[in-house]
Order: structure tokens, then sequence, then C-alpha cells
């Protein structure tokens, strides 16, 4: 079992003195990333991503807040347990793919012989949630009998552009890294390095930052059909929307305002 180390940086956190019990969560989205949740929690007016392990659907385990402090996943159980996040949403996804159930299982087994502890519990146990869904394989993540499975640190990985698309900051700005529009660090975390590297995008334009833009307004609910990586007119019908509906401009042309409400800064 790896364990990615995310290198998150948080802005102030309490350790925490007792841990009698493990909380499983679903993110709520089909697709998403530690950086993404980072970003989300953020926004929350949080120290940084509330859960302690982030599963994604392939089977990776991504390190969030440090193991040994609060976390902040479920109001009034967070000062002794430990959280786990599942990519994907399972409240409407039927089922969940086989890599991740054994990430889950794998990483409940450790923290239950690392604790001494057996009590794994669901939000929807401890707090007013339907998370982490019906459909979340609960029974079989949670019985995982305790191991003494050694975890391996893993850095993380460079993130680049993923075939599938998706709306992460880092992957944008890892991508206008790569086409020479910045040359910033890659942490997920939107600023003003971040949208200073941003370059300009209207009808014409092609390429990853264009599809990055797509999966974001899709995401946000501004229909741009397939994320093909075309600015074609539905593409800059979507831009539009956006703009009306955040008080800007609507001029179809993805400039600096445009980008600071996409990433969240105004």
């Amino acid at each position: 079992m790896n364990i990615i180390e995310s290198g998150i940086s948080f802005r102030g956190l309490s350790n925490r003195s007792r841990t009698t019990r493990i909380i499983l969560h679903h993110a709520a989205k089909v697709t998403c990333s530690v950086q993404d949740i980072q970003r989300w929690h953020l926004e929350n007016g949080w120290a940084g991503i509330g859960y302690h392990f982030f599963v994604r659907k392939d089977g990776n385990i991504y390190r969030g807040r440090p193991e040994n402090t609060v976390g902040a996943h479920v109001t009034g159980a967070n000062a002794d347990s430990i959280g786990i996040c599942f990519e994907g949403n399972y409240e409407a996804e039927a089922s969940m793919p086989q890599a991740q159930v054994t990430a889950g299982k794998e990483l409940v087994a450790y923290l239950k012989n690392k604790y001494r502890i057996n009590t794994v519990k669901a939000h929807r146990d401890v707090g007013a949630s339907s998370c982490p869904g019906r459909h979340f394989p609960f029974n079989e993540i949670a019985g995982a009998a305790a191991s003494n499975v050694t975890p391996t640190p893993t850095p993380a990985p460079t993130p680049t552009p993923s075939a599938q698309g998706s709306d992460s900051v880092a992957e944008l700005q890892a991508e206008c890294n790569r086409q020479g529009f910045s040359a910033q660090k890659v942490d997920g975390i939107a600023g003003p390095i971040t949208l200073a590297g941003c370059p300009t995008v209207k009808t014409g334009a092609k390429g990853n930052i264009t599809k990055w833009i797509q999966n974001k307004l899709n995401s946000l609910g501004y229909n741009c059909g397939a994320a093909d990586g075309i600015f074609g007119q539905n593409t800059k019908n979507a831009v539009i929307s956006f703009q009306r509906a955040k008080g800007l401009s609507t001029d179809g042309i993805v400039g600096p305002r445009t980008w600071s409400k996409l990433l969240g800064l105004s």
C-alpha cells in the first residue's frame, strides 16, 4: 500500500490527543482530486483539506491533513477520529471500482492496527448527512481486518492534463507552465500567480487550456457540450452565460476578470 504525500500546506492546525474511530466519506463529486478538495475547503475558510486521507478511483491514496491533527470532516466528531474521503458520488454511482475498494480496505486495516481500534463509522452515522451514499460498499471496507502492513510513502507526481479532462487547478497550472505562459508552482491552490499565468482564450482557440475551461464551465452547470478542447460557438455561449451570471462584460472571451471568477478568486 502506497500513500502519496500530497505536499499540501495548511494555515494552522491543532494536534489530536486520541484516536478512537475512523469515519468514511465520499466526495459527492464523480471526479475530483485531493487538490480540488483542498481548494474547496480553503474556500470554506478552513485551514485546508479536512480529511486525513483521500482515496481515488484508481486506487491511489493521498495524504490530506496530517494524520495526528484534528480533522474537519464531521461537526462534533473531529477530535477523536480519522477522516477518509473516497472520490466519487456513491449516492448516484451504483458501484465503486475494485481498485478503490481494495485501497480503502488496506487503508482501514492499516489504521485499525496502528491505533488499536475497531470502530469505523459512516459520516451519516455521526452527522446529519447521507454521506457516503447508499451505494458506498461500507460493510466491505469498514469490515477489513486489522493488518500490520507498512505503507510506503510516495512523493506526489507532477500533475499532467488528464485525457478525460479535469477542472483541477493543479492541472491548469501544469498546462500553463507547459505552454510557456507561466513558471509557477503546481500546488493546486489558485492565487494571483495562477491568474497571471492564464492566457486570454477566445473563439478559435484549441488545446488543453480550452478543454480545462470547458470542463470547469460544465461542472458549474454552463453547458459547453463535449469538452473537446475547441473553443467554438457552444463554448462561447457558455462563457457568455457564466459572465452574465457573474456580472461581467458578456464578450465571450476568457480574459483576466473571467479567469478570476472561474478560479474563485473574486
